[in-house]
């Protein structure tokens, strides 16, 4: 158990220094990037292109910000579905930092294409005429679980270290822990020498491929970080599919689906564009582990 401990720890520690990078340029580009400041990109006809662009950019706040325009009537219920399927929050530093980065490259072009075919769909059923008004955000607003703005306006000097220092590093070490959690707990059940061993693995996961998309489209529903972790490290691991991963990470839309939830009067609503999200990720990663990609 102590080599299985140890096997998982260094293995995890492997990614953090990539990780770390991966979120500080992140920091970098949020705060730079134009697009953040408003929701004008998201209106016009070929906002599900440029909403499903967006929320593949790995960042907590699109979709963040995709729900708020929504509640406000400044755009369509399609736009705000390319959003949601195009985001995918802690997957793409998890991946890019391990030995399966190249997987990163057909996963985000599904999730965008996807996001964008569904998008235009629903804005064409669903066509409604949305506000023409500007709707400016800062960082903080959309970003606000890991930002404390009236903090940050008295820090000073010292705010640059925090913003691209400090804030990506938590981020570094809270995505370090999930790895190191998920990674632990798998190699506790499935290595050579685990309680289940990894005979035993292979015949679950060739029994279960056709299944795992509607287990890992549910988890992906959880409004968290950790949901697209646990998801991402279980592929990274070899315990789900490509097909698997791919269903979690289209239901899974950050943040933006907790936005929508607080809404109370409108919990129907919510409901259904959450059972939409659902059914969208586990159908797509049906398909996908028909053909064993």
């Amino acid at each position: 158990m102590l080599d299985i401990f140890l096997d998982c720890l260094f293995d995890s520690l492997k990614m953090l220094p990539l990780i770390f990078i991966t979120y500080v340029l992140i920091e970098l580009i949020e705060r730079k990037a134009e697009f953040a400041k408003n929701g004008r990109f998201l209106s016009g006809k070929a906002a599900p292109v440029l909403g499903s662009l967006a929320g593949a950019f790995p960042q907590c706040g699109i979709s963040v910000m995709s729900a708020k325009l929504y509640e406000r009537k400044l755009i369509g219920l399609g736009t705000l579905f390319s959003v949601f399927i195009a985001t995918s929050d802690e997957a793409f530093s998890i991946l890019i930092s391990s030995p399966k980065r190249l997987y990163l490259i057909p996963l985000l072009l599904i999730k965008i294409v996807l996001g964008i075919i569904i998008g235009e769909i629903l804005n064409l059923i669903f066509s409604k005429k949305v506000q023409e008004e500007d709707e400016d955000f800062e960082h903080e607003d959309i970003c606000a679980h890991c930002h404390d703005h009236e903090a940050e306006v008295k820090e000073g000097e010292r705010l640059w270290v925090k913003r691209y220092l400090l804030i990506p590093f938590i981020h570094s070490l809270q995505t370090f822990a999930y790895v190191f959690a998920v990674t632990l707990v798998f190699g506790a059940l499935f290595a050579e020498n685990g309680f289940i061993g990894a005979d035993r693995l292979s015949s679950f996961l060739e029994k279960s491929k056709f299944f795992a998309p509607f287990v890992t489209a549910l988890v992906g529903l959880i409004p968290n970080c950790a949901s697209s972790a646990v998801i991402t490290t279980a592929y990274v691991n070899g315990v789900i599919s490509f097909g698997a991963m791919t269903a979690g990470l289209i239901s899974n839309a950050g943040v933006g689906l907790a936005v929508l939830f607080k809404n109370t009067a409108k919990t129907k609503r919510n409901l259904l564009i959450a059972l939409g999200l659902y059914l969208f990720g586990a159908i797509s990663g049906l398909i996908i582990s028909a053909f064993n990609f």
